[in-house]
């Protein structure tokens, strides 16, 4: 699906990432690790085919990411819409139809409404589909930016931090869609996150990295005392609970019976 090797990405002089190695097979989830600048938003546009200045090999399905853009659905960390325009929440999903059709937002067909209501159904938010977008709360906001992605029927998602700004309650219902995702659709997915904690269960590959590649593999292998200090620092550690495994870091703790 994706293999990256000797992977240098630039902007101008500058290296945002160095000699990245590493192969992400069909239907697996990537959870991608890194203190802030360490450049996994650079990894993931490159991978999404938005940057397109690096050196090494890049191949997705096969191709350089740019020629496989329509295969690929890319949810940045900060939406661009602007919210003073009264769109309801089926045509902001509808966008990610028209564009990838070559449409602009006018007149949208009935076949592709039809396709957004069924996506905004898939993410539990048929309900308000005619409700503006500017007034839905902060994860019914995300679980629409992510149904916006499925309605171009992508085979492969990235997600650039989508559980930032979260709330607790919130965060457990774009997960739960994430896992949905991966359990009846089977897409690959690359996440990129600052805590791995509420992705554990949904995460196949776990990659760390800060500006190099530190660490790459299953959670058991990367998850790990003498791994995770490298870039988050002594106080870091890793637990394991049950069969998954938990990283703490900062403010991140363990509560009541292995719940994050």
């Amino acid at each position: 699906m994706i293999l990256a090797e000797n992977l240098t990405i630039y902007y101008d002089n500058y290296k945002a990432v160095e000699d990245i190695t590493f192969k992400l097979d069909s239907g697996e989830t990537l959870l991608l690790l890194g203190p802030n600048g360490a450049g996994k938003t650079s990894l993931l546009r490159t991978i999404a085919g938005l940057h397109k200045s690096y050196e090494g090999k890049l191949l997705v399905f096969g191709k350089p990411p740019v020629e496989v853009k329509d295969l690929i659905s890319y949810v940045p960390q900060s939406h661009s819409l602007n919210e003073r325009v009264p769109l309801k929440a089926i045509e902001v999903v509808a966008m990610g139809a028209l564009y990838k059709k070559g449409l602009i937002h006018f007149n949208i067909p009935k076949s592709i409404l039809k396709e957004a209501e069924e996506a905004l159904d898939f993410v539990g938010l048929g309900e308000i589909k005619n409700k503006r977008f500017a007034e839905l709360s902060g994860g019914q906001k995300q679980r629409v930016l992510l149904a916006r992605a499925l309605v171009s029927k992508p085979q492969l998602l990235l997600l650039d931090e989508p559980l930032s700004a979260l709330d607790p309650s919130a965060r457990v219902e774009v997960v739960s869609v994430l896992a949905k995702i991966k359990r009846e659709m089977g897409l690959t997915m690359i996440i990129t996150t600052h805590d791995p904690n509420p992705l554990t269960e949904i995460g196949d590959k776990i990659m760390l990295i800060n500006k190099r590649l530190i660490a790459f593999g299953a959670p058991e292998e990367v998850l790990r005392d003498e791994i995770i200090t490298k870039v988050y620092g002594p106080l870091s550690k890793a637990v394991r609970v049950g069969k998954r495994m938990y990283c703490f870091i900062g403010d991140v703790h363990l509560h009541g019976r292995g719940e994050v």
